[in-house]
């Protein structure tokens, strides 16, 4: 039986690279890369990201290999905590939180009630990471992770590159947050099975991304598949980590 592979962000687009993208190019990315489901979120951060969610929801509806995902910007309210319960409705697995693009700190209390609704709705929570600067640090997402236990985390870019550290910190602190591998496991894979190698996190905490169209879904599986994981710790990383996460 083949390797199940899943994704925990990729990106939905009209175009990419000057060319039609869509859903059609979307699982064309998939199948090169032999991943099996992926979970999709808008391209582009769009200060009201109500429009771009809701063409999205209408191009994969129906499609069985997608997971779609609603990007919520917190600092607009009740009427994003409103556009979450719509996407859910319709199918949304997961809460997108890009702070960086929408110019908030994470830690900050406009993020509580996504959190709290992500709770009551019974959906994951996939958040970007990054500097302090541009809010997303590390840190600031174990903040959301102890205050919301019940949620679970997915950190993507797992704090790449300068915050590898403080990300896998995050992670030992709080059981809620699995780190994601958007961008390193295509970049620098080693640095993630240098992680589970060292016994600083399990591999049954790490989950495959991509980051496709704009990060190349095959460097990325191929990333992992020769970073000197076991059998057994490539197996969870690339899909049953998501498979459980999911209920896939």
């Amino acid at each position: 039986m083949s390797q199940f592979v899943a994704d925990f962000e990729s990106y939905w687009t009209d175009e990419f690279d000057g060319k039609p993208y869509g859903t059609a190019g979307l699982l064309a990315n998939a199948d090169e890369a032999d991943i099996d489901v992926s979970v999709v979120f808008q391209g582009g951060v769009p200060d009201d990201p109500r429009p771009g969610n809701a063409e999205m929801m209408e191009a994969v509806a129906g499609e069985p290999r997608i997971l779609p995902g609603c990007l919520v910007n917190p600092t607009m309210g009740p009427d994003g905590l409103a556009d979450l319960e719509s996407c859910v409705r319709r199918g949304a697995r997961t809460v997108k939180l890009m702070a960086a693009g929408h110019r908030y700190r994470l830690d900050s209390a406009a993020v509580d009630p996504v959190m709290d609704l992500a709770r009551s709705l019974g959906i994951t929570a996939t958040i970007h990471s990054g500097s302090h600067l541009s809010g997303c640090a590390p840190e600031y997402i174990a903040h959301i992770a102890r205050n919301h236990p019940e949620v679970t985390i997915i950190m993507d870019h797992m704090g790449y590159r300068e915050w590898v550290r403080s990300a896998v910190q995050a992670a030992q602190e709080n059981a809620n947050i699995y780190l994601g591998t958007t961008l390193i496991a295509a970049a620098e894979p080693y640095t993630i099975s240098e992680i589970v190698l060292s016994g600083a996190l399990g591999a049954d905490r790490i989950v495959f991304g991509s980051n496709a169209p704009g990060g190349i879904a095959t460097h990325g599986v191929n990333g992992i598949r020769m970073a000197g994981f076991s059998p057994r710790d490539e197996a969870l990383v690339l899909g049953e980590n998501m498979r459980a996460i999911y209920d896939l």
